[in-house]
Formats: structure tokens, C-alpha cells, sequence
């Protein structure tokens, strides 16, 4: 079985999209560079539980095992993870 790195179908396109830009988007507000981003960062994990969703949907449903596709899948259970540990433990 040959991995491919990008997805073919619609859905693992949707959720290879939303994963990259989840990690683009909080690795510019983590740096902090100058680059004030007007994005709250609940709203980028929205983003990226979005695409773990269509992951999900994307394996299931289509059978699709692209690596960025398959990259989504531990990227959004950190951030469930994430989400858990600051519900259970604020600060």
C-alpha cells in the first residue's frame, strides 16, 4: 500500500487544510513575531477539531490514508485533550 501525502478526496482535502492551518496560525501566535493576529485561540482549535472531525469522516467514509489526513487525526485529540485539561483545570 503506497501512502500518499496529499488526499484525493474532497473531505481529506478539507481536513488536511484545516489541520495546517490550525498548526500555521498557533505556531504565529506562539512565536509572538510582531504579527498581532486578530484570531482568538479558541477559535483556531475550532479549527482544528473541525479538521479532526473530517478526518475522521474522510478514513471511515472514504477509506483515505494520505499522511496529512492521518496528521489530523493526533492533532485533534491534542487539542480535545487541550480543551479537557483547561475545562478541569483552570487557571
Amino acid at each position: 500500500m503506497k501512502i500518499q501525502i496529499w488526499s484525493k478526496t474532497k473531505i481529506g482535502k478539507w481536513a488536511s487544510i484545516l489541520t495546517l492551518l490550525f498548526i500555521v496560525l498557533m505556531g504565529l501566535k506562539a512565536l509572538n513575531i510582531g504579527i498581532r493576529l486578530p484570531l482568538p485561540s479558541p477559535i483556531i482549535a475550532m479549527l482544528g477539531v473541525i479538521g479532526f472531525v473530517l478526518g475522521i469522516i474522510s478514513i471511515f467514509k472514504n477509506k483515505d490514508r494520505s499522511l496529512c489526513v492521518l496528521l489530523s487525526i493526533p492533532i485533534g485529540l491534542l487539542i480535545i485533550f487541550w480543551i479537557g485539561a483547561e475545562i478541569a483545570f483552570p487557571h
